[in-house]
Formats: C-alpha cells, sequence, structure tokens
C-alpha cells in the first residue's frame, strides 16, 4: 500500500515540475518591457520628492508655533 502511495506521490510530482517548467518556458518566451522598472523607480523618487517637500513644509510650519 505505501508503494502506491509513493508511486502516486512521485506521478504528482512529476505533473507538477512538468507545468512550472511549462510556466518557466512561456514566461521566457513573453517580451519584457525595459521600460518598466524604470517608470517605476522615476515615479517613486517623485513621489519621494513630494514626500520631504511636504515634510519640509510641515517643518517649516511647526517650527514658526
Amino acid at each position: 500500500m505505501h508503494a502506491y502511495y509513493t508511486y502516486l506521490a512521485l506521478d504528482i510530482a512529476r505533473r507538477r515540475a512538468a507545468e512550472a517548467d511549462a510556466d518557466r518556458l512561456a514566461a521566457r518566451g513573453r517580451a519584457r518591457s525595459t521600460r518598466t522598472p524604470l517608470i517605476r523607480r522615476l515615479i517613486a523618487r517623485g513621489a519621494l520628492a513630494v514626500a520631504r517637500a511636504a515634510d519640509g513644509d510641515l517643518r517649516a510650519s511647526l517650527s514658526t508655533r
């Protein structure tokens, strides 16, 4: 009985590995945009600049009190 479950588990593992290989090959075939990381980085830098400016304004308004 244990051998049956072992073979069943190995068969399921083999199927999952085949699915993972197919997904990995499909992901390699897709064209990646090289601009996406650049755009995300620019947006993050812009958000950081806005946050720093707002923090500076808040400090200036609180320091006058």
